[in-house]
């Protein structure tokens, strides 16, 4: 009978000392905001019982990954919820993309008679290469100068 009490007082003392040593989430959020912070500013979490909820919205699929590795390492933390959105950036095009597509598209739609010209376009200059036959050269240029670029550099090749 002995024995029994002891070793209940032995398992109840361990389970005192044992949950005492467990972090608080008070701490487990200064040590996790700390963590994540080093990766990204952009990214908040909080803790409830352990378990780590991360929110925000950041760049890439690798740094969230990477953010939910630092919530993870934190002694302590029991699980991670990482409810982080990856917003990817906007891609950048340049007055010069949009308007290389826009004269590229408007001597396509030409069809066969401007199959051979060719349309670079730099700082809205536009160069026109190539051949082409002499009836279709005023048609040619008058869809070019019709989306007004800044000057338009006719260096094309009249085919007889």
């Amino acid at each position: 009978m002995k024995a029994k009490l002891l070793l209940c007082a032995v398992v109840l003392f361990a389970g005192i000392a044992f949950s005492s040593c467990k972090p608080s989430d008070e701490q487990l959020q200064k040590a996790v905001t700390t963590g994540i912070s080093a990766v990204s500013s952009a990214v908040s979490s909080e803790v409830k019982k352990g378990e780590v909820t991360l929110s925000g919205v950041v760049e890439s699929e690798d740094l969230k990954a990477a953010v939910e590795q630092a919530a993870k390492a934190v002694k302590g933390v029991a699980s991670v919820v990482n409810n982080i959105q990856v917003q990817l950036p906007a891609p950048v095009i340049t007055p010069d993309q949009a308007f290389q597509t826009a004269i590229s598209a408007a001597v396509a739609a030409g069809g066969d008679a401007f199959s051979k010209v060719a349309v670079a376009v730099q700082d809205s200059i536009v160069t026109l290469t190539g051949d082409i036959k002499k009836a279709d050269l005023q048609k040619v240029m008058q869809v070019v100068n019709g989306l007004q670029p800044k000057k338009v550099v006719n260096s094309l090749t009249i085919a007889k």
